[in-house]
């Protein structure tokens, strides 16, 4: 029989419970939220950004959910409305009486907003990609870019790098003997181009009206961006200031755009060992004046004790800004993903992906970082 998918209500949550209490003791990744409004993002009154549960229910039994977070987009030139599908969760992991769960807690998404898209989701290769693939999505790796600060730390954390005893024996020996920073630290040098001179980075408590300034005067260059005026980024990040720092850029007391950073320490990390990771979560600069942001988010995480600058950025003036600081490329499981709407509204990704601007921020946030 087919499930009901309706907004989550506080009178379910009970339910909820339940259901994450059956996927925890069948290894769920994860469980759906334990209260009806969202802790990020809540979907309240005049809100500009919010995410909305959504529950597959068979009877008064939860058998999973989804969320959308939604707010207005950029799209050829126009303000739309889309939306980032995330977190789908279904009892059909662990129940096979569930199977087409999945399907139809899809499908309810499309049907709320057409104009869908999924981000993150940890490479093209796990469960939530393929089943997208399948339904016709269309789906690309958002590049993933660093910079190494401190090289000798790197060498001694970076896990990527050391699956296996010789391969870490290898890199202690560089970083003890300085061999291993100078070589990484001139590699880098040999692509850094631009710089931030005459340009200053201060931090910002909230999103002011110079965020609407420089909104104004970039959005034509993206064919598809989350709408980034200083309502909109006030709504997504105004609350999470103190750790998601907020540096206004300017130059000759012109504002020239502003940077998203944060910096974590990191603690015997899959990826990142116990290195302090310094992350560009998202960035915004009036056309021509990327490489100066970069530069200047660089900087300040630096100054903050960053071994490492990782950002996962689409459009290619980034990706250029970025090459031209010095940022190294990296595997990327940062997946983006347009659904059949939006794919044919933005023509073949692989040609429309470096004309939109997606990061981190689009999506969870700067989760895992």
């Amino acid at each position: 029989m087919p499930l009901r998918i309706e907004s989550y209500r506080e009178e379910h949550e009970p339910a909820v419970v339940a259901f994450n209490e059956r996927g925890k003791a069948n290894n769920a990744p994860f469980g759906l939220s334990k209260t009806w409004l969202a802790g990020w993002l809540p979907k309240k009154e005049d809100a500009p950004v919010y995410r909305e549960f959504f529950l597959a229910l068979d009877g008064k039994e939860v058998r999973g959910g989804f969320t959308l977070r939604r707010q207005p987009f950029w799209l050829h030139g126009e303000e739309v409305a889309a939306a980032n599908y995330q977190g789908p969760l279904a009892e059909s992991l662990w129940d096979r009486r569930y199977m087409m769960a999945g399907v139809q807690l899809l499908r309810a998404a499309l049907r709320e907003q057409p104009l869908l898209y999924a981000l993150g989701m940890g490479g093209l290769d796990q469960p939530l990609p393929r089943q997208l693939a399948s339904a016709g999505w269309a789906l690309a790796p958002v590049p993933f870019r660093f910079k190494v600060i401190r090289a000798a730390r790197f060498l001694r954390n970076i896990q990527p790098l050391r699956r296996n005893r010789s391969r870490a024996l290898i890199l202690d020996l560089a970083a003890i003997s300085g061999l291993g920073p100078l070589a990484v630290h001139a590699w880098q040098g040999l692509r850094q181009k631009a710089s931030a001179k005459g340009a200053t980075a201060q931090q910002e408590k909230a999103f002011g009206p110079w965020a609407d300034e420089v909104w104004s005067a970039t959005r034509a260059k993206y064919e598809f961006c989350a709408v980034r005026d200083a309502r909109h980024l006030q709504a997504t990040f105004g609350t999470t200031a103190d750790r998601n720092l907020i540096l206004r850029c300017t130059r000759q007391d012109q504002t020239i755009g502003w940077a998203l950073v944060r910096v974590t320490a990191m603690k015997a990390d899959k990826y990142f060992g116990d290195l302090r990771v310094g992350s560009l979560i998202d960035a915004l600069a009036i056309p021509g004046e990327e490489g100066a942001i970069a530069a200047l988010a660089t900087q300040h995480l630096r100054s903050l004790g960053a071994d490492l600058v990782v950002t996962n950025q689409s459009h290619a003036a980034w990706l250029d800004a970025l090459a031209a600081n010095g940022f190294l490329h990296g595997p990327s499981n940062f997946i983006f993903a347009a659904s059949p709407t939006l794919a044919e509204t933005l023509g073949p990704l692989e040609k429309a992906l470096p004309t939109i601007h997606f990061n981190r921020a689009d999506g969870d946030g700067p989760i895992h970082l």
